[in-house]
């Protein structure tokens, strides 16, 4: 199914300045015109980095005004923390439609609109796609400072962040419901002060739920459906790293992860050459994998299971498989964790294969700059790509909107099992 974007321009009506850089704004408060009225038609979050933020910032504080412009009262939520200003901007911004309540849904901005004026401003019809279709989940999760840029380089709000996972529940659900998560919590945005989580924690909420290890005095976390990704949005949770086995098998990986980190000089040719021969290494095992972006420099090849091997036969095989590579091919891998055997090599990354290891998930945000996107991909793909983090918060919705399949349709039916080991 395609989804279509739509875009059309709206009125700039109001700010809510950013909670996290100072004079810049955390989202745009937007109108249209309806008979000469103008109308409230709800905020844009997104789609501006750090600089644009703060040059909307210098010019909207002039246009300060003391009162909605908007006809008609508008409800406490709409109005909170809002600075209105006189309605003499236009921005264009693309958006996903609309809500029962008028207001427009996972709106982007993409830039103001000098050549049009405010009066001129209606709501246009929307555009039409074949198969267009509207996921309609409804979560109760309430984001406090929703405006909030968690990537303040890239322009991405909490509420982006929220609508992003919103969007893609159905494909990262799978991967991250059920299972031990270990979590990047970045409260101040990707920049500043970030932490690792893997335990409940006090007032996580009630969609957050413990896991119980019989290994560990303290309960772990996991959630069990959309409400629980939003809770831990709401929690400024930036990178979710899930256990390669689930909560009813904590002792039985039901993956396998490679992780393919390549050091100074590799170029993306020769990762995707790495990850394809790894591919061929793991057929000679009779093993099926999967691969994705990691978000940041490298590939993942991952390996679906049967929950039968237990985690020692598990981080076994997998160092067999990248100490082969590396004894094969010792200028090309290696096996070494040390920074100073990375030189020119791909290192092969085992030790995601253990007991209490994780691995970012599917579809997971990285803590970087570039809001890069741990993107699942079908092995045809890696060719088309420039790069490990290509893929961003900024056009991963386009691309799963538009894929006529999910590349990893196929992890959950793949039922293969490690070999009997001698």
């Amino acid at each position: 199914k395609t989804k279509c974007a739509n875009r059309q321009e709206f009125v700039i009506i109001g700010y809510v300045p950013s909670t996290s850089a100072p004079k810049a704004i955390g989202s745009l408060v937007l109108g249209f015109y309806d008979n000469k009225k103008l109308m409230h038609a709800g905020r844009a979050g997104t789609g501006y980095n750090l600089q644009m933020a703060r040059e909307l910032f210098a010019a909207l504080k002039k246009l300060e005004f003391n009162a909605p412009a908007v006809e008609g009262p508008l409800p406490a939520q709409a109005k909170r923390g809002v600075r209105w200003v006189e309605p003499r901007l236009v921005a264009e911004v693309e958006f996903r439609g609309w809500t029962s309540a008028n207001m427009i849904r996972q709106a982007a901005f993409k830039g103001l609109r000098e050549d049009k004026v405010p009066g001129e401003i209606v709501r246009e019809p929307l555009a039409e796609a074949s198969g267009a279709h509207d996921p309609g989940y409804r979560v109760s999760v309430k984001l406090t400072h929703p405006d909030r840029l968690l990537w303040p380089e890239a322009g991405f709000t909490k509420q982006a962040l929220a609508d992003y996972y919103t969007q893609i529940w159905p494909l990262v659900a799978p991967h991250i419901t059920g299972r031990p998560l270990a979590l990047l919590r970045c409260p101040l945005g990707v920049d500043h002060g970030c932490f690792f989580q893997k335990h409940l924690w006090q007032g996580s909420g009630e969609h957050i739920l413990p896991l119980h290890d019989p290994e560990d005095p303290e309960p772990l976390v996991s959630i069990a459906g959309l409400e629980g990704l939003i809770s831990l949005v709401q929690a400024d949770v930036i990178e979710i790293h899930p256990w390669g086995s689930a909560a009813k098998a904590l002792d039985k990986p039901d993956r396998l992860v490679f992780d393919l980190d390549p050091g100074e000089g590799i170029g993306w040719s020769d990762l995707v050459a790495a990850a394809k021969q790894l591919r061929g290494r793991l057929r000679e095992g009779k093993l099926d994998s999967f691969v994705k972006t990691s978000g940041g420099k490298g590939l993942h090849v991952v390996v679906p299971l049967v929950p039968r091997a237990g985690w020692e036969e598990a981080k076994d095989y997998c160092r067999e498989v990248a100490e082969a590579m590396a004894r094969d091919n010792p200028e090309g891998f290696t096996a070494t964790m040390s920074k100073r055997a990375r030189g020119g090599r791909i290192y092969v990354d085992y030790l995601r294969n253990a007991r209490g290891s994780t691995a970012i998930a599917p579809y997971s945000p990285r803590a970087r700059p570039s809001a890069g996107i741990s993107m699942p991909l079908d092995w045809g793909e890696l060719e088309l790509i420039p790069a490990a983090d290509y893929f961003t918060l900024g056009n991963a919705g386009r691309r799963l909107q538009n894929i006529q399949a999910d590349p990893w349709r196929n992890f959950a039916k793949t039922k293969q099992r490690l070999a009997a080991r001698s």
